[in-house]
């Protein structure tokens, strides 16, 4: 007889809790990440660990073919110093979902510099 009870109790209690969080402006109704074009100074702009900006100017910026022609001194004047680099691999972080401080999801641009310093590929890495 409890179970009876405590089955929708329970039922009621979990669909109540509201584990999504509000999405932001930037976003459409679909879910989709409105584009702008590529801009030097928002892409630098940063709020916290976070940047506002880049997954909106992702798409123009990856096949942007005027980038592809810049070697890597140009490419830092452009974007900037990367978030980290490796073996010429430069990577610039996008978005990054995170619980509390530990990292979940993390959205990369990654810039592969062949032995001349030209770009040799661009990728976006999830």
């Amino acid at each position: 007889m409890r179970i009876r009870f405590l089955i929708p109790l329970l039922l009621i209690c979990c669909l109540a809790c509201n584990t999504e969080k509000e999405e932001k402006s930037d976003l459409s109704d679909r879910g989709t990440v409105a584009e702008i074009t590529f801009d030097k100074t928002r892409w630098r702009a940063n709020e916290g660990p976070d940047y506002p900006y880049r997954a909106q100017m992702l798409n123009d910026l990856v096949y942007n073919d005027t980038l592809r022609a810049l070697n890597k001194d140009e490419i830092l004047e452009l974007l900037g110093e990367p978030d980290r680099s490796n073996e010429g691999h430069l990577y610039y972080m996008i978005t990054q979902k995170r619980l509390g401080f530990w990292p979940l999801h993390t959205k990369t641009l990654v810039i592969k510099l062949s032995d001349d310093n030209s770009i040799d590929w661009i990728k976006i890495h999830e």
